[in-house]
């Protein structure tokens, strides 16, 4: 429960609006659901362990109703060295659904905060698409403007999905890439854990690539980044959030390019969602198979990362994709 109170003329305002049966209509029931949704948003606690150490970059999560996929998540990340070190790990969750907040609860390695993106019958008028970007840029302002472990953090904060499983040196590995962009990428808008060369195969787990690039898959960022995202025509691109950063990239709304390794730290395993089927389009299915780092070689001397000279030269997918320039902005038809 948060630690806080619906006011009372809210409530009196749900109660005036109910049926004669005493029954509140649906749109009155999403009232009081996303009213108390953004009651715990701003008064929930900090769960799990508290940090006691000099902290490590969090992480956010954005998470949709695919448990299947998150419990493997959560899993992965209780094996990461130095997970226990993270300033949080935030669990944005685009509805209340009891076996993903059990899942959440489960964690005991980390300290953790659960937030909801609230009930909104806009969202439900959206592409899918379009419905996870406006929850993707919400989560962006409660990192940098609200919550309190990441709204004074002063480096990149990392990114994940409820289907991005990772290797045990994913923070460390994290960590050492953030170091690299700031010292030897300064047109680097970020970091990514996925593959970041020119070859999906590629398996040398010391090797880095600096790519004109928008990858989208466990990637971090700092502020300097996220404010050039909302001070661009970011919300007009009728597109995904993933796609209208490679539109800021191609427009030279935000810098164009990505660090990361050769040999990918992140395992995405969702086969069902809205972008993707298990009998869809073979393409998509293609684009989640790569290369990715055996137990065997998570523990990696980082020390040892060396950046490939050719790097600044590449075009790691989807960068090489022509800028879309039909009626309009952005790829989604619109809707009927």
């Amino acid at each position: 429960h948060p630690q806080g109170d619906v006011p009372s003329d809210t409530i009196a305002e749900f109660m005036d609006s109910s049926t004669s049966d005493g029954k509140l209509p649906c749109h009155s029931i999403g009232k009081v659901l996303s009213t108390l949704q953004e009651a715990w948003n701003q008064h929930g606690p900090l769960l799990g362990l508290q940090q006691e150490e000099e902290p490590m970059l969090p992480i956010a999560m954005y998470v949709n109703e695919r448990p299947q996929y998150f419990l493997q998540v959560v899993r992965s990340l209780q094996a990461v060295h130095n997970i226990r070190k993270v300033a949080a790990i935030v669990i944005s969750m685009d509805s209340v659904k009891e076996e993903m907040l059990d899942i959440a609860l489960s964690i005991d390695f980390a300290p953790f905060r659960i937030i909801f993106h609230p009930v909104n019958e806009d969202l439900l008028k959206n592409q899918p698409l379009l419905a996870i970007k406006l929850h993707w840029i919400w989560l962006q302002d409660m990192l940098w403007n609200n919550i309190a472990e990441t709204r004074g953090w002063k480096g990149d904060i990392a990114l994940l999905e409820e289907d991005h499983v990772v290797s045990s040196d994913y923070l460390d590995l994290l960590s050492h890439l953030v170091y690299l962009k700031q010292h030897h990428c300064p047109r680097c808008w970020g970091v990514t854990l996925r593959w970041a060369c020119m070859h999906s195969d590629d398996e040398d787990g010391t090797k880095v690539c600096r790519s004109h690039s928008v990858i989208n898959t466990g990637i971090a960022f700092n502020r300097s980044t996220y404010l050039a995202i909302k001070n661009s025509n970011f919300d007009l691109f009728a597109d995904g959030w993933d796609w209208s950063l490679f539109h800021l990239a191609q427009t030279g709304q935000m810098p164009p390019m990505m660090i990361g390794p050769a040999l990918s730290r992140v395992r995405n395993v969702g086969r069902e969602g809205v972008t993707v089927t298990e009998k869809g389009d073979e393409f998509l299915q293609r684009q989640l198979e790569y290369a990715v780092a055996k137990n065997s070689q998570d523990s990696l001397p980082l020390d040892h990362l060396w950046i490939d000279k050719k790097d600044r030269n590449q075009f790691t997918p989807p960068m090489w994709e022509p800028l879309y320039l039909g009626a309009g902005i952005g790829f989604l038809a619109p809707q009927a």
